[in-house]
C-alpha cells in the first residue's frame, strides 16, 4: 500500500491548473496581508517560541511577490514554489499577530506544491508523479473535517456564531438571520456540520465526488457573499477549490489512467509510458 501512495500519479494538466491558481491567491493574499505586514515592522511582538530574524517587510514582498508569479507561470516551480511556501511561514511564525487560517492553509497547499513540480498546462498533458498532491489532498480533506467537528459546539448548533458571522454590514450580501426562528437556525447550523464533515469524505470517492465538488464551491460561494472579508474568503475559496481537480485525476500506483487495475504483462504499462 505504501508503494502504491509513493509510485502515484495524478494528470499534469490538473496540477498545472491548481498551480496557477494557488500562486494567483498567493499573490493577492500579498495584497491583503501587505498593511500588517508594514504595521508590524513597527510594533514587532514576536513568538518566542520560534525567534525570527528581522527581515526588511520590503525584501519579504518582494520575494513573494515574485515567486508567486514565478509559480503561475510554472517557472522553476521546485525553487519559486519552496521560496513562496518559505514566505509563508516566515509570516505566519513572525508574529504573534500574523496566525491566519487561511494564510496557513496556503502555505501547506504551496509546500506540497513545490515538492509535487507543478505539473504543466500546455502542451501534453500525460501524468505526473503525485505523492506530494496526496499530501495536498489530504490537507484540504483533514481541513473540511476539523472545521465541521469544530462546528460541533453548542454555541455554533444554537446559531450563534451564524448570527456574529453572517449577515453583517459588510457582507456583499447581508442575509437577516435575526429575522428567522430559532428552529430554522438549529437546522442551519446542524446542517454546515454535517455538510463539511461529509465533505471531507465525499472527495475521495468517484460516486460522491461530483456532488461534492458542486457542494464545495456553492459552501465557499456563499461564504464570500454572505460574510465579512470577502478578499479573504475569496482566498480561501479558491485555494480550496483549486485542489478539486486533483481529487478525480489522482491514480495510485499499480493502477491505469481509468483507476482499475493495470494488468499483469512483460511490457511497460500505460501509466509507465506516460511517466517517460
Amino acid at each position: 500500500m505504501v508503494a502504491s501512495l509513493v509510485d502515484s500519479t495524478v494528470s499534469a494538466r490538473a496540477l498545472g491548473i491548481a498551480r496557477m491558481l494557488l500562486g494567483a491567491v498567493a499573490l493577492l493574499k500579498l495584497c491583503l496581508f501587505l498593511p500588517d505586514l508594514i504595521r508590524l515592522a513597527g510594533e514587532p511582538v514576536p513568538l518566542p517560541v520560534v525567534p525570527l530574524p528581522a527581515v526588511p517587510w520590503l525584501l519579504v514582498a518582494s520575494v513573494w511577490a515574485v515567486a508567486a508569479l514565478l509559480v503561475v507561470f510554472g517557472i522553476a516551480v521546485h525553487f519559486s514554489g519552496g521560496l513562496l511556501a518559505l514566505c509563508g511561514w516566515y509570516c505566519l511564525l513572525l508574529d504573534e499577530r500574523t496566525y491566519s487560517n487561511h494564510l496557513l492553509l496556503i502555505t501547506l497547499l504551496v509546500t506540497f506544491l513545490a515538492a509535487s513540480g507543478g505539473g504543466r498546462v500546455l502542451g501534453r498533458a500525460g501524468r505526473v508523479p503525485g505523492a506530494a498532491v496526496l499530501l495536498m489532498l489530504t490537507q484540504l480533506s483533514a481541513m473540511y473535517l476539523f472545521a465541521g467537528l469544530a462546528k460541533a459546539n453548542g454555541s455554533f448548533l444554537i446559531g450563534e456564531v451564524l448570527l456574529l458571522q453572517i449577515g453583517v454590514d459588510s457582507a456583499i450580501l447581508p442575509l437577516p438571520l435575526d429575522l428567522l426562528p430559532l428552529p430554522v437556525l438549529v437546522a442551519i447550523a446542524l446542517g454546515a456540520v454535517v455538510f463539511e464533515t461529509a465533505l471531507a469524505v465525499a472527495l475521495w470517492f468517484a460516486p460522491t465526488r461530483p456532488y461534492a465538488f458542486a457542494g464545495g464551491a456553492a459552501l465557499h460561494t456563499v461564504f464570500i457573499l454572505t460574510m465579512r472579508s470577502p478578499l479573504e474568503l475569496l482566498c480561501f475559496g479558491v485555494a480550496a477549490v483549486a485542489v478539486y481537480p486533483l481529487f478525480a485525476s489522482w491514480r495510485p500506483g499499480g493502477s491505469d489512467v481509468r483507476g482499475s487495475a493495470a494488468p499483469a504483462s512483460s511490457g511497460p504499462s500505460p501509466m509507465a509510458s506516460d511517466l517517460h
